[in-house]
């Protein structure tokens, strides 16, 4: 997956100002056999902490053998320990551990793709194949590029869907350094336009045989014309003929009903997305009512708001 590339680590730590750094295991030769990226982010808001990896939906550790898998979770926790660091999240599937509490309210979905997209449309629910073909009727156009003209239009739709969201967005210096990635053939925006008019948008990103949605914005009056519905299946159709295997659509709340449905329906399977923790996660009280607070004022207050508080914010949340 796209979240074990050293271009996404290396993006991520330089966006946010993190401490990336590697626990690796070693055989009797010197040879490493398995690991797991890690930041720290060291915020006086949460805490030190140790993730793996900050705004990743998953990076499960890599091993050539089930023992290196063990030996991984042992080596973190050791020098987290001699580190001093209590709040370790390591965003993937450990061997069982005594100290390690696994934790899933999220769940992920995949999309198997072959070479004829043909085959791969059939098994699509009635409704998306009708909302492709309404969108095309519509007159829905989709581009695909990685510039940055695009990145910044996409920047500013985003923006306005995040604010309708209550939601802050992340630092724009994040999706511009996004097209570092593009450039190194890892990535790429598809946008949707009426009439010259962009209308919705997608990041994709992929390393190897997987494909992954990561980000996606629109603007609400033009969703009769279900340009995100032609977007998916555009990059999807993309996935199909440039030989990738699996199309991840990306994490989701347990929570949301609709939206897990919505992403059923393309085909893909559903699965419970484990987390595990150091200790078991503790929610403060009065944080969900926080969370109302600041979902209150970002809606009624200008975009402005919803970017600087995006700025301010995000480096602490990761």
């Amino acid at each position: 997956m796209i979240f074990h590339h050293p271009a996404w680590i290396h993006l991520i730590a330089d966006s946010y100002g993190y401490r990336p750094f590697v626990v690796g295991v070693r055989d009797g030769d010197g040879r490493y056999h398995a690991g797991i990226p890690v930041m720290e982010i060291n915020s006086p808001i949460t805490g030190r902490r140790w993730v793996s990896l900050p705004f990743s939906d998953f990076c499960s550790p890599l091993s050539e053998t089930e023992n290196g898998l063990a030996q991984v979770a042992e080596d973190v926790l050791s020098l987290a320990r001699a580190e001093g660091v209590r709040n370790v999240e390591l965003r993937g599937t450990f061997s069982p551990h005594p100290a390690l509490v696994t934790d899933s309210d999220c769940v992920l979905h995949e999309l198997d793709l072959e070479p004829n997209h043909e085959n791969v449309f059939t098994r699509l629910h009635e409704m998306h194949r009708r909302n492709i073909k309404t969108a095309r009727q519509k007159g829905v156009d989709i581009i695909r590029s990685n510039t940055n003209e695009h990145l910044k239009e996409f920047y500013n739709l985003h923006l306005l869907t995040r604010r309708r969201q209550g939601v802050p967005i992340q630092p724009w210096k994040f999706f511009r350094d996004l097209g570092r990635l593009f450039d190194q053939g890892l990535g790429f925006l598809l946008l949707a336009y009426i009439e010259h008019r962009c209308v919705a948008g997608a990041v994709f990103l992929h390393w190897q045989k997987t494909l992954t949605y990561k980000y996606g914005a629109s603007l609400p009056d033009d969703l009769q014309a279900r340009p995100n519905n032609l977007i998916m299946w555009s990059a999807i159709q993309w996935g199909c003929e440039n030989g990738f295997g699996k199309f991840d659509f990306g994490k989701t709340d347990l929570s949301n009903t609709g939206l897990r449905t919505f992403k059923s329906r393309w085909g893909a399977r559903e699965f419970r997305l484990p987390y595990t923790y150091l200790a078991p996660r503790e929610k403060k009280a009065g944080d969900g009512r926080m969370t109302i607070l600041l979902n209150a004022i970002i809606q009624r207050s200008p975009p402005q708001v919803c970017r600087i508080l995006g700025e301010l914010l995000y480096k602490h949340f990761g």
